[in-house]
Protein backbone atom coordinates (compact mmCIF):
# COMPACT_ATOMS: atom_id res chain seq x y z
CA UNK A 1 0.00 0.00 0.00
CA UNK A 2 2.88 2.38 0.74
CA UNK A 3 4.18 1.89 -2.80
CA UNK A 4 0.83 2.89 -4.23
CA UNK A 5 0.68 5.96 -2.01
CA UNK A 6 4.19 6.96 -3.10
CA UNK A 7 3.37 6.51 -6.78
CA UNK A 8 0.07 8.31 -6.30
CA UNK A 9 1.98 11.32 -4.91
CA UNK A 10 4.24 11.30 -7.97
CA UNK A 11 1.21 11.14 -10.28
CA UNK A 12 -0.43 13.93 -8.29
CA UNK A 13 2.69 16.10 -8.68
CA UNK A 14 2.83 15.29 -12.40
CA UNK A 15 -0.74 16.55 -12.92
CA UNK A 16 0.31 19.87 -11.38
CA UNK A 17 2.98 20.24 -14.09
CA UNK A 18 0.24 20.69 -16.67
CA UNK A 19 -0.62 24.40 -16.47
CA UNK A 20 -4.28 24.02 -17.43
CA UNK A 21 -4.83 21.47 -14.65
CA UNK A 22 -3.24 23.38 -11.78
CA UNK A 23 -6.52 24.97 -10.73
CA UNK A 24 -8.27 21.59 -10.39
CA UNK A 25 -8.13 19.08 -7.57
CA UNK A 26 -6.14 15.91 -8.15
CA UNK A 27 -9.32 13.89 -8.64
CA UNK A 28 -10.66 16.32 -11.23
CA UNK A 29 -7.27 16.54 -12.98
CA UNK A 30 -7.06 12.76 -13.30
CA UNK A 31 -10.59 12.64 -14.74
CA UNK A 32 -9.86 15.43 -17.23
CA UNK A 33 -6.81 13.66 -18.67
CA UNK A 34 -8.52 10.27 -18.64
CA UNK A 35 -6.41 8.49 -16.03
CA UNK A 36 -7.53 6.31 -13.19
CA UNK A 37 -5.91 6.44 -9.81
CA UNK A 38 -3.12 3.98 -9.14
CA UNK A 39 -5.17 2.43 -6.37
CA UNK A 40 -8.01 1.73 -8.81
CA UNK A 41 -5.60 0.28 -11.38
CA UNK A 42 -4.02 -1.93 -8.72
CA UNK A 43 -7.42 -3.27 -7.63
CA UNK A 44 -8.34 -3.92 -11.26
CA UNK A 45 -5.08 -5.79 -11.80
CA UNK A 46 -5.77 -7.90 -8.72
CA UNK A 47 -9.22 -8.80 -10.03
CA UNK A 48 -7.76 -9.79 -13.40
CA UNK A 49 -5.23 -12.05 -11.69
CA UNK A 50 -7.96 -13.72 -9.61
CA UNK A 51 -9.96 -14.33 -12.79
CA UNK A 52 -6.93 -15.87 -14.52
CA UNK A 53 -6.20 -18.14 -11.54
CA UNK A 54 -9.82 -19.24 -11.15
CA UNK A 55 -10.27 -20.00 -14.86
CA UNK A 56 -6.96 -21.84 -15.20
CA UNK A 57 -5.41 -19.28 -17.54
CA UNK A 58 -2.45 -19.01 -15.14
CA UNK A 59 -0.65 -22.22 -14.28
CA UNK A 60 -1.13 -21.68 -10.55
CA UNK A 61 -2.89 -24.03 -8.16
CA UNK A 62 -5.99 -22.07 -7.16
CA UNK A 63 -6.23 -24.13 -3.94
CA UNK A 64 -3.06 -22.37 -2.80
CA UNK A 65 -4.87 -19.02 -2.79
CA UNK A 66 -8.50 -20.02 -2.49
CA UNK A 67 -8.79 -23.17 -0.36
CA UNK A 68 -12.12 -24.96 -0.34
CA UNK A 69 -13.66 -26.34 2.82
CA UNK A 70 -13.78 -30.12 2.60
Amino acid sequence: MKDIQCLERVQKSATKLIPTLRKYSYTDSVKKIGLTTLQTRSARGDMIEVYKIMTGKDKIDKEQFFPTNR
